[in-house]
């Protein structure tokens, strides 16, 4: 007896599940930082690195760079953490991406990065790290 092919799957979640999913996920968080200040409520996990040194780490200020965001503010978001304001429609892009074609062909895109590319974005996040902390400090 022949097997129908159309509902069986081979791995763990088909693409589109994997999108539906995450793009609930995704809303729902942005809903609570939207609803929630981090400045206001503890319930957002603190920086381990800042923490234990004291100096921002690359990540630091990018929650409260995103409920800036979420309403409108984008100079202060810029003010929290403007590696990750600066990077928020390169992310949003990827994302639209990935969604069009997990929807559209059932499969997410083969992103073929260099490792020159990978490694200038890391020099450029260590470059931003410190930068942040010895320059712009306040």
């Amino acid at each position: 007896m022949e097997e129908d092919r159309r509902f069986t799957t081979t791995g763990l979640m088909r693409p589109r599940a994997i999108i539906g999913t995450a793009a609930a996920v995704s809303i729902a968080a942005m809903a609570v930082v939207y609803n929630f200040s981090p400045s206001e409520y503890s319930f957002y996990p603190r920086c381990p690195f800042y923490a234990a040194t004291h100096l921002l780490c690359p990540g630091c200020g990018a929650m409260r760079a995103l409920y800036s965001l979420l309403h409108g503010n984008v100079r202060e978001a810029l003010h929290y953490n403007a590696m990750f304001t600066l990077a928020t429609p390169v992310l949003i892009a990827w994302a639209a991406v990935c969604c069009y074609q997990a929807l559209r062909y059932d499969r997410f895109p083969r992103l073929a990065i260099p490792y020159s590319a990978i490694a200038m974005m890391g020099v450029a996040v260590l470059l931003f790290a410190i930068v942040r902390n010895t320059v712009f400090a306040f």
